[in-house]
């Protein structure tokens, strides 16, 4: 999965979980804590969410909240560190 598709997906999941305006985005650096979109509570169902469009599990062990700051952190972490072993299949 590339950058872009992951973090369209990631996209249109916030804004539908959310009730964001129709259109609505945001940058791979903005904080999506400080944009008000996330909150510590909606992370079990964005891991979830997670583990569902990439087909495998998160290793969360290893993880803190700051991963779901911005979208590229959550790239880096689930998709771009899956070739370490981050992810197991």
């Amino acid at each position: 999965m590339t950058r872009e598709e992951f973090q369209a997906n990631i996209i249109q999941y916030l804004a539908t979980q959310a009730s964001l305006p129709e259109g609505w985005s945001c940058g791979p650096k903005e904080n999506l804590f400080d944009l008000g979109v996330l909150e510590s509570f909606d992370l079990p169902r964005l891991v979830a969410h997670i583990e569902r469009m990439l087909d495998r599990r998160a290793d969360l062990k290893s993880r803190r909240s700051e991963v779901f700051f911005t979208l590229d952190t959550m790239y880096e972490a689930f998709v771009g560190a899956s070739k370490e072993g981050s992810c197991a299949p």
